[in-house]
């Protein structure tokens, strides 16, 4: 029997989606300050049972007091760039309810593509849901990352759609944050409200068609990559806009508490550096030579055209508090330079992505001065279009980072941000020295991962990029863990500085890495998301021994030593002979996903999985009897019973609290409780 009660808790675990659990030889009790916290804590009871056991199971007496760390626990998708099916989305939603993530940040738009259907602005989807080879663009926008010159299907979600994504999420504690990116990135707006135009109707275009502006932008596209904020078209489109997302948000009976605004990026490039062979004349602030924007000029002694972004957030942000929206997000340079006084809005909340490497830590800084809400959002460890490790095979990016695997997102420390300094490196492979600044500690709302999808084709590729990193955030979201120090102003973290405690860090990424591999992978198999299994590390020494591991317990290393013809399971250290050279690679438990293969002999003595050599668990074989091998053969504890044991529970982690498959029965009643 389990019992459901909402009531105050101790002061210590008080708070928004705080619960307790206690199970006895009677039953179990679930009681939360609040629906989300029901919700969690039944999350928790359901985690406690075997997702491989069918059978009748035994929990052990327990009581656990929880909460989470933050309020705001997010994810980011990025539909626009390449498209995500709604099944994707759903199945990202039910594994954020599984491991208490919170937000779905959706980014529905980008210079790329419009991915929302809105009534009465027809062209957006089918001019900018689609791409082919229009040179005029009056049918869909050009081809582009990968599209081919014939892809004219329409993507995008309907009206009907969005509605039912939002009620699926509603019922399993998750917020959708939809995002209309502007005045940047909104090329498949300007474009597509420009083929309205020249049908006739210029009532809500985006673009000066006298502007003789010469831009560059971050993306390299040209002026029609930005929303003139100078038109009364510009002001009537979002108008527009607002109020047709904000009915369907409310024909959900989901309101919209929360608008993204984007404001990322809206800049000439031409004007930074590194642009010198360009002359002078083609450096020009965006929309100088827009007759519009000159007009506003002479009328309006405060328009500062060199500040495009922040005039056009404090527009934007009038329109949402007109529209009795709560709540503004956007990028943080698109509103740095402006404080919370200046909008209308109650609340003013800015994605920090900022490297570290690149001095991040002082632009925490001041953005902390300016009042608003700071959810982190950095690039070098939080961005999921980027490799998980350093090898020319690995899918993604690599501007901010070189990879971002598993480790290091776990080991981020997103309220210390000099700490990441001691255990990491920067971009190209050397080590960091970051001083924390002389003012109080930032308050940090919460933190989120990011998949960007320009080089994210499919549903499949989106799955492997984003799955198990996002499980890596859902921890240092939902519990901050014992080796992360305080803020403490003036302190150095460097390689050689010693201050954080890597004993306790290597033990609680152990458990970690442990109960992911032999535990919570079975749960993503069950919701159908494909996830990455690492390759595993191994080396042949001179006498032909073949020594393996793999990152992630639990899975099964397979080789071969006839170029991949056949495959045999490894348990255990082998002879394979001398002067083989061995294929290798890693399966899930199921045997269905599979790793990409690695080549190795005995010239190469490190290969697989390469990581971080100052905090590394890796592929390689391990030196560090704290970090963990596989359950065939390897020697942890932690892998042949994986997970933490429990008992009196304050904020501990959310490994320790999950559940799979049917739990969503019970969803939708519990989220309607009050």
């Amino acid at each position: 029997e389990i019992l459901f009660s909402l009531s105050s808790l101790p002061p210590a675990v008080a708070g928004p989606e705080s619960y307790t659990m206690q199970i006895t030889t009677s039953g179990t009790t679930i009681t939360g300050t609040d629906a989300p916290g029901l919700f969690h804590g039944f999350m928790s009871f359901i985690g406690l049972l075997d997702v491989t056991n069918s059978d009748r199971m035994t929990l052990k007496e327990m009581t656990v007091y929880d909460k989470p760390r933050f309020g705001y626990r997010g994810h980011q998708v990025d539909v626009a760039r390449n498209f995500r099916s709604k099944d994707a989305i759903m199945k990202t939603i039910d594994a954020m309810a599984l491991w208490k993530l919170n937000v779905l940040h959706l980014a529905l738009t980008n210079d790329e593509g419009w991915r929302l259907e809105i009534p009465g602005l027809e062209e957006l989807t089918s001019v900018g849901s689609k791409r082919c080879f229009d040179p005029n663009e009056n049918t869909c926008l050009l081809t582009q990352l990968g599209s081919g010159p014939d892809a004219e299907e329409e993507q995008y979600y309907t009206r009907e759609d969005y509605i039912e994504i939002l009620k699926y999420a509603g019922e399993r504690n998750v917020k959708i944050l939809p995002e209309f990116n502007m005045p940047a990135h909104a090329r498949a707006a300007v474009i597509s409200m420009e083929a309205r135009a020249k049908k006739g109707d210029d009532s809500y275009r985006l673009t000066d068609p006298e502007d003789e502006t010469f831009m560059l932008t971050i993306q390299f596209y040209d002026r029609t990559s930005i929303i003139n904020p100078c038109l009364d078209s510009s002001v009537r489109f979002v108008e527009k806009l607002v109020r047709e997302v904000k009915q369907m948000h409310d024909e959900a009976g989901i309101p919209l508490d929360s608008y993204h605004f984007g404001g990322d990026e809206a800049k000439n490039i031409l004007l930074g550096a590194g642009y010198a062979s360009y002359s002078d004349e083609l450096k020009q602030q965006p929309f100088s030579k827009s007759p519009s924007c000159q007009a506003k000029l002479d009328a309006d002694s405060s328009f500062d055209i060199e500040n495009i972004a922040n005039y056009w957030a404090i527009t934007v942000n009038k329109i949402l508090a007109e529209n009795e929206i709560k709540e503004m997000v956007a990028w943080e340079d698109g509103l740095r330079g402006t404080t919370k006084e200046q909008y209308e809005t109650e609340s003013v909340a800015v994605d920090f992505w900022e490297t570290l490497y690149w001095g991040g830590i002082n632009g925490l800084a001041d953005m902390s001065d300016d009042g608003l809400d700071i959810i982190m959002a950095n690039p070098d460890y939080l961005y999921f279009d980027f490799p998980y490790e350093v090898d020319p095979t690995e899918r993604g990016y690599y501007w901010a980072a070189r990879f971002n695997s598993v480790h290091k997102v776990f080991t981020f420390a997103p309220e210390n941000l000099a700490q990441n300094a001691e255990t990491s490196l920067d971009r190209d492979g050397n080590e960091m020295s970051v001083t924390t600044p002389s003012i109080p500690k930032p308050t940090i709302r919460g933190m989120q991962g990011q998949t960007w999808s320009e080089t994210i084709r499919t549903d499949a590729q989106y799955y492997e990029m984003a799955f198990p990193r996002v499980l890596a955030v859902a921890e240092r979201a939902w519990h901050r863990a014992s080796w992360e120090l305080d803020w403490t102003p003036g302190k150095v973290f460097n390689a050689t500085t010693g201050l954080v405690p890597k004993d306790e860090l290597a033990s609680d990424y152990n458990g970690f890495v442990s109960a992911l591999g032999c535990r919570e992978a079975f749960k993503l198999e069950k919701l159908g998301i494909t996830y990455r299994v690492p390759p595993p590390g191994a080396s042949i020494d001179s006498s032909g021994i073949l020594t393996a591991n793999s990152e992630m317990p639990c899975t099964d290393i397979m080789f071969s030593i006839d170029e991949g013809d056949t495959w045999i399971k490894y348990s255990n250290p082998v002879g394979v002979g001398v002067g083989k050279v061995v294929f290798m690679r890693s399966t899930s438990s199921n045997g269905v996903l599979k790793s990409r293969v690695v080549i190795i002999d005995e010239e190469c003595n490190d290969c697989g999985e390469k990581e971080d050599t100052q905090m590394s668990n890796g592929g390689n074989i391990n030196r560090d009897p704290t970090i963990p091998t596989t359950g065939n053969g390897g020697t942890s504890t932690d892998v042949q019973n994986p997970g933490y044991s429990f008992g009196t529970n304050c904020g501990k982690s959310l490994f320790r609290t999950r559940y799979f498959g049917y739990l969503f029965l019970f969803g939708s009643w519990l989220s309607h409780l009050l």
